[in-house]
């Protein structure tokens, strides 16, 4: 039976997480934004999966792409690539990129949000939270943004988000409401 730990981004990713997957260890990179090299990303999350001391498996990885110019699927492998360089070859690592960040997964629940505007063709790619602020009035990534990924319906994400679906695809084992069904 799996044990998984969790290596998100920042508040928001780990807020969702802990509505998800209750009480799995989850472990904030805190290196988003788009001037942070993949490598120094890598080389955080290799150390934080050294802390976990081979206490959990597999090992959750979720991350935004930002404004890299590569595919979700080059950032992936990049990444796990540069994590193995880093001594961490013995886990297993299911790694997720938010297509360019987690707000554009609640944008591809678009009728969860808005009536009002046409819903663009791929929300991957957009600058979600702005794309939120201007729907809405205001948004909250920690506050607001947690109660939209929640209640954003995961079947029409994974129809609607290539970045999503590449990441849920990884999580079929995994104990967890929001995915189960996928």
């Amino acid at each position: 039976m799996s044990s998984p730990a969790f290596i998100v981004d920042g508040f928001t990713e780990r807020n969702i997480v802990q509505q998800i997957c209750p009480g799995k260890p989850i472990r904030r990179t805190d290196l988003n934004g788009k001037n942070v090299s993949i490598e120094a990303i890598a080389k955080k999350i290799a150390s934080l999966i050294r802390l976990l001391n081979n206490r959990h498996y597999p090992i959750i990885i979720l991350v935004d792409k930002e404004d890299r110019n590569m595919s979700n699927e080059e950032m992936c492998q990049k990444l796990r690539q540069l994590i193995i360089e880093e001594g961490i070859n013995d886990i297993e690592l299911k790694i997720g990129v938010a297509d360019r960040m987690i707000e554009n997964w609640i944008l591809a629940d678009w009728g969860k949000i808005t009536q009002n505007a046409a819903k663009p063709e791929n929300t991957d790619g957009l600058k979600g939270s702005s794309r939120l602020k201007e729907l809405l009035g205001s948004y909250g990534k920690t506050t607001d943004g947690v109660d939209m990924f929640i209640n954003a319906d995961p079947s029409i994400i994974y129809q609607n988000s290539p970045s999503f679906r590449l990441f849920a695809d990884q999580l079929k084992d995994i104990e967890c409401w929001y995915v189960e069904g996928l």
